[in-house]
């Protein structure tokens, strides 16, 4: 495996543990378990180039903590569409299932580029088709009947389904450079 490959499905592994990260700060502001108080203070970054201030009051009230962390969420998701995407880009092979894979992923990350805080499905007319997903235990995915829906994660078969199509895209390119 070229050193480029093992970076991409390291940045693609790495972007799942971002997701998993974001969903836990999550819980813990859900459950109230974030001090807005500490949290909410001034914060200064001493960057080399020049000092970035944070200033108190963001984030000092718990709901908005909450309202931003769920929306991390949807970043971080984003950012898993996005490298799985990379990691494939340059992998070519006849595995039909991994095209399928291919092709949601790819639609996928154009949903969150079509609005990161409210993703919307957006498929042109050329690639409207039904993904049958059941290799990865999930449901066929209607990328027509979707297209201008705003994106729920039960539309590829809920978030199980999507770490389960990660694995499917790992194993694959690990097998195909021949890493075990």
């Amino acid at each position: 495996m070229g050193t480029q490959d093992a970076e991409l499905i390291e940045d693609a592994e790495l972007s799942f543990k971002l997701l998993e990260f974001s969903i836990r700060a999550m819980c813990y502001a859900e459950l109230g378990k974030i001090d807005a108080a500490l949290f909410g203070q001034d914060l200064q970054l001493n960057l080399e180039e020049e000092n970035v201030l944070y200033r108190k009051g963001e984030f000092s009230n718990p709901d908005e903590i909450v309202r931003v962390s769920q929306m991390n969420i949807g970043a971080a998701f984003a950012a898993t569409a996005i490298s799985l995407d990379c990691a494939l880009e340059r992998h070519s092979c006849e595995n039909k299932n991994i095209e399928i894979i291919k092709k949601l992923i790819q639609s996928v990350r154009n949903a969150f580029s079509h609005g990161i805080a409210n993703p919307t499905w957006y498929v042109k007319q050329h690639k409207r088709e039904i993904l049958d997903l059941s290799f990865i235990h999930a449901p066929a995915v209607d990328l027509g009947a979707l297209n201008g829906n705003t994106f729920k994660y039960s539309d590829i078969g809920g978030l199980a389904a999507w770490y389960r199509a990660k694995e499917f895209v790992i194993a694959t390119l690990k097998t195909s450079a021949g890493v075990t």
